[in-house]
């Protein structure tokens, strides 16, 4: 764990989220299908923003009807591909934040980066059927594949890299960010942490869940804390102790080394949810070792 003196900013945050009421429609499963009915009949855009780093490029196109962003570097050729799936508990589509991030990552590591929009759990998508389409469409591309993912996302992007160990066609590096590990949620540790988390709710994450992954929930792929993870080839993780996701991101981290897989991993203490996605220095910080990790991909 990380013992560096926390930023203004970073200890601002659990208060900023608190101020926003960021867990308002994830406090009871209730609030989580009220929710839902909102999105149904509001569904937010899928568009890539109108504003781009001058440094990339960004391209759509449809496959197995999926849209399919490709966010390139303007100069030079690709290095590598990442493929990154984004975060929203299943149900929201890429922000700002993650469009920020792919963008740096296009950029600063001359890599081509892969963002489906994946079909969310009220339209009917489910780790059964998002999970092997992701790991299909990531060997569509050439060169060295980084698979990358925040909080639901990163669910998803570690089931796929276990699919594709599975498969043997590892990636070349995993990185999961503030990742939901474990579906089941039964850690007792996650009732501690609760009292903390500003943002996220047990009770409405358990409803997302049984949306996502219903009876795959055992399934030692579609849930990644079940997996054989021996064989899997480098992983970078991040994890803030204020996020109820924190005890099963440890426990698999703790059980990835003991498989005997190199694990880098970066806990902040006091930090909340996917704190590496937002405007703090810990987060720039974050974002920096991310573009460093993916550079010290070696290129065939």
């Amino acid at each position: 764990m990380s013992s560096e003196k926390m930023s203004v900013l970073g200890k601002l945050m659990p208060s900023i989220m608190k101020w926003r009421k960021a867990n308002k429609n994830y406090v009871t499963r209730e609030a989580v299908r009220l929710h839902l009915d909102h999105l149904v009949l509001h569904p937010r855009s899928t568009s890539a923003p109108k504003r781009h780093r001058p440094g990339v490029r960004v391209e759509a196109a449809m496959v197995e009807g999926w849209r399919v962003f490709t966010i390139s570097p303007v100069r030079g050729r690709s290095r590598g591909t990442i493929m990154y799936l984004h975060g929203g508990g299943w149900i929201h589509e890429a922000s700002s934040y993650h469009w920020k991030l792919i963008e740096q990552l296009a950029e600063e590591t001359s890599s081509s980066v892969v963002m489906p929009v994946y079909p969310l759990a009220h339209e009917g998508g489910t780790a059964a059927g998002v999970v092997p389409f992701v790991a299909r469409l990531s060997q569509q591309y050439s060169g060295p594949l980084t698979l990358m993912g925040d909080s639901a996302g990163g669910s998803i992007a570690m089931s796929a890299s276990l699919l594709l160990k599975n498969q043997g066609c590892s990636p070349a590096l995993t990185v999961l960010i503030s990742p939901a590990l474990d579906l089941r949620m039964s850690n007792p540790e996650i009732d501690t942490v609760q009292a903390l988390d500003p943002w996220l709710v047990k009770r409405g994450q358990l409803e997302l869940v049984e949306m996502w992954a219903g009876d795959d929930v055992n399934d030692p792929v579609l849930n990644p804390i079940l997996g054989e993870l021996g064989g899997l080839s480098r992983l970078l993780v991040f994890s803030g102790t204020r996020d109820i996701l924190n005890p099963d991101t440890r426990l698999f981290v703790e059980q990835a080394r003991g498989a005997g897989v190199d694990v880098e991993y970066h806990e902040k203490a006091g930090h909340i949810h996917v704190y590496p996605l937002l405007p703090i220095p810990e987060g720039k910080q974050a974002r920096r070792q991310i573009v460093q990790a993916v550079l010290r991909i070696p290129i065939p």
